[in-house]
Order: C-alpha cells, then structure tokens, then sequence
C-alpha cells in the first residue's frame, strides 16, 4: 500500500518532519504546514494526511504540560477543539470524494488577505467575539485540516486575533492539534485508510520532529514577543503563498 520512493525523496520527507518539528517548537505549529505539501509533492495527498495522522498529535502533549499554566481563558478552547473533530470527519469525507486543491488556494488567498490586513491596520477580537466565533472556526479548520492535511490557515487567523502571548498560543494551538488530530486519526482508521503499517511508518516521524522541536523552543526562549509576532507573520505570509500557487 505504501508508494515506493527514492532515497532522495525518503531524504526530503525526513527534512520536512524536523524542520516542522523545528517551526513547533518556536512558535507552537508547523509540521502539517511543513511536512504535508513535501510528503504530497513525491507521493500524493492522502498518503501525507496518513503520515502526519500521529505526528500532529503526540508532539503536542509535551507542549500542552510545559504551558499548563498559561491558558487564560479568553475563549472557549473546548469548544473549539470538539469542533475540531467534527469538522475533521467531514472533511476526511471530501478527501475521499472530491479534489482538495480548490479549497487549498482558497485558504492561501485567504491566509495572504489576513496578513496584509494585520500589517496594514491591526485588529484584534473582543472576548465576546472570540467566544462567539470559537465553535465555527474549531469546525472549519477541522474541516480543511481533514480534507487538505492543513489547518493551519484557518486555526492560525484566529489564534492570532486574540493577541496571544506567546505561551498562551502555543497551549491553546497544542490543544486543538491534539484534539483534531485525534478525531482526524479515528476517521482515517473507520475509513479503512489508515492500517498498521502505516501507524508504524507514521509513528517514524516522530524523532525527526522532537529534534526539530527542541532545536526550535532552544532558540524561541531566545527572541522576543514582537519578534515572535513579526516572525509569525512572514510565516504565514509564505505559507498563504505557498498554498496559493502551489496546491
């Protein structure tokens, strides 16, 4: 069942693990984004869904237990993240009977709006409306996170509005990843896609991602809270184009 790839390719995959390992451990998120469009690139899409199915989940337990402490309750993070696994299973749906790649420049055009938006004139939600919007965001990120393998643009654009310190966003996107990815894993599983040989050639990724991971929060002590945001920006920037023009 597993696509057969060469060594370079086998290289490019492995790079792609630790550097998204290496964007989490800085900002809270990344190896979706990183290692998705790679994985995709010399094989296809749903294979890269299933490899990353335990890498976007087990990563995140250590960082939910180093910020315990920094949740601040400033939005329902439960609700979100049940959403989550809602949105997951719908989109796993679309995976199987619809071609993702319109839905992934949409996001990308999208992600790009947001940021030049945030350059141009900041903006930030008020309490009530992160509470208001904290279930349909949880539910359209699962969706997209189900159907392309990434969910970043969607769960990012709000994290992001509610001016985060840097502690307090990478607990509550470790959250929602833990709790998507879960719900993302058991609809692969009851779709019959994801089977044993892939838990264990997804569960490889791992070491490649917490060497990237504590690469990454070694040098995230070291840069400041505006540096965080400016860093986070142009990260987003590049990933809105990425998906944009190369699906």
């Amino acid at each position: 069942m597993t696509p057969d790839v060469s060594s370079l390719e086998l290289l490019l995959i492995v790079s792609a693990f630790a550097f998204g390992g290496f964007c989490k451990g800085f900002s809270g998120m990344g190896v979706p984004v990183i290692a998705v469009p790679v994985i995709a690139s010399v094989t296809d899409l749903t294979f890269a869904i299933i490899m990353i199915a335990i890498p976007s989940v087990v990563p995140n337990f250590y960082q939910v237990w180093m910020y315990r402490q920094s949740w601040n309750r400033q939005f329902p993070l439960p609700s979100l993240s049940i959403l989550s696994v809602i949105g997951s299973g719908v989109g796993i749906f679309v995976l199987l009977n619809a071609e993702p790649k319109l839905l992934i420049q949409i996001l990308g055009g999208l992600l790009i709006i947001y940021v030049i938006s945030r350059r141009l004139n900041p903006f930030y939600l008020s309490n009530t409306s992160a509470k208001l919007l904290a279930g349909p965001v949880g539910f359209f990120s699962g969706l997209a996170g189900g159907t392309t393998g990434v969910s970043a643009p969607v769960i990012l654009m709000y994290l992001t509005s509610l001016n985060l310190s840097r502690e307090t966003f990478i607990f509550s996107i470790s959250v929602y990843f833990i709790a998507m990815g879960s719900g993302q894993f058991i609809w692969l599983a009851v779709s019959n896609l994801m089977t044993w040989e892939f838990v264990i050639l997804s569960t490889l990724g791992l070491g490649p991602i917490f060497f990237g991971m504590w690469l990454g929060n070694q040098i995230g002590r070291l840069v400041s809270g505006d540096q965080f945001n400016s860093v986070l920006q142009l990260f987003l920037l590049a990933l809105g184009i990425k998906l944009t023009v190369f699906p």
